[in-house]
């Protein structure tokens, strides 16, 4: 594939215009459409992307498509419900019988509702789990939730975004109570597994900005050793090995679908000379950036 840099889109409407799809929102920040419209003009494989918004895809029939977000092919069950969140990278196949509902919808729709959006509602989190298998019921009942969202959409009138607002924050609840009946609550867990999910977390957001097992021990209040075989324990890997494997995984990602050179990904990476990334990425790997990169 040729190499360029992965393309943000950060409204609807320009995603829209990326894929050759003619439907456009004429509501800012907001849109909900059936994927059957995106037949027969819409690309049906999309190279990987970035987004600025937020997007909730509830599926009645996958057919043939694939659908791989942070460089991880999805395994799509008989109800799959999927969220994608602006920072991830998203490509996809999609077969011409795909159905289902999407909305989409960037932070600024329900600033007023839910100013705090991701601490609202933590499945919107980019640590978090995108894929959730529904039960038949489950899946009836947000279907029936996206259609009559959708039917206020299509018909205009002076209280038309106050009552989709209303729907969606409806909506988000009962994606929330799928997500927490799902989840194992932290009331249930033992201190050896709170600590894990939480450093397991950190390492997400902060993998770039620090590779020392100690910065980590000490932002949960634990000693690095004990951090290191609490994780080892629950996980079967050294703390010091997640953090190097989530590095890895976007070290990958910038390889193949980024137009930057390995210096470049090696100084984003916080690597201090390209020599020491590429030496990160041999040992953990088998093979350098460069070889890598050839083979994707």
């Amino acid at each position: 594939m040729n190499q360029t840099d992965i393309p943000v889109f950060e409204t609807p409407n320009d995603f829209h215009e990326a894929i050759d799809f003619p439907h456009r929102s004429h509501i800012p920040h907001f849109d909900v459409f059936a994927v059957e419209e995106l037949e027969p003009s819409a690309r049906r494989c999309m190279p990987p992307y970035r987004q600025g918004f937020f997007q909730i895809v509830l599926l009645t029939n996958t057919g043939n498509s694939k659908l791989n977000l942070n460089t991880d092919w999805l395994k799509l069950g008989d109800f799959p419900l999927l969220f994608v969140v602006p920072g991830q990278v998203f490509s996809w196949v999609r077969d011409e019988k795909m159905a289902g509902m999407e909305v989409m919808f960037s932070k600024e729709f329900l600033i007023n509702t839910f100013p705090n959006l991701v601490e609202d509602f933590p499945f919107l989190k980019i640590t978090e789990n995108s894929m959730m298998m529904l039960t038949q019921e489950e899946h009836e009942s947000l279907f029936f939730d996206l259609q009559r969202m959708q039917s206020v959409f299509n018909n205009p009138h002076p209280y038309q975004e106050k009552m989709l607002e209303g729907m969606l924050g409806s909506l988000l609840y009962f994606c929330k109570a799928i997500y927490e009946r799902h989840k194992t609550t932290e009331n249930h867990l033992s201190r050896s597994q709170i600590i894990a999910n939480k450093f397991e977390a950190l390492v997400d957001k902060r993998y770039v900005d620090t590779k020392n097992v100690s910065d980590y021990a000490e932002e949960l209040n634990i000693t690095p050793n004990y951090l290191t075989t609490t994780v080892k324990k629950l996980t079967g890997k050294s703390a010091k090995d997640i953090i190097q494997e989530r590095l890895l995984v976007e070290s990958k990602s910038l390889l193949k679908y980024s137009g930057l050179d390995i210096a470049e990904i090696a100084y984003r990476l916080n690597f201090q000379e390209p020599t020491h990334f590429t030496r990160f990425f041999k040992k953990l790997s088998g093979t350098t950036p460069n070889q890598f990169r050839r083979k994707a």
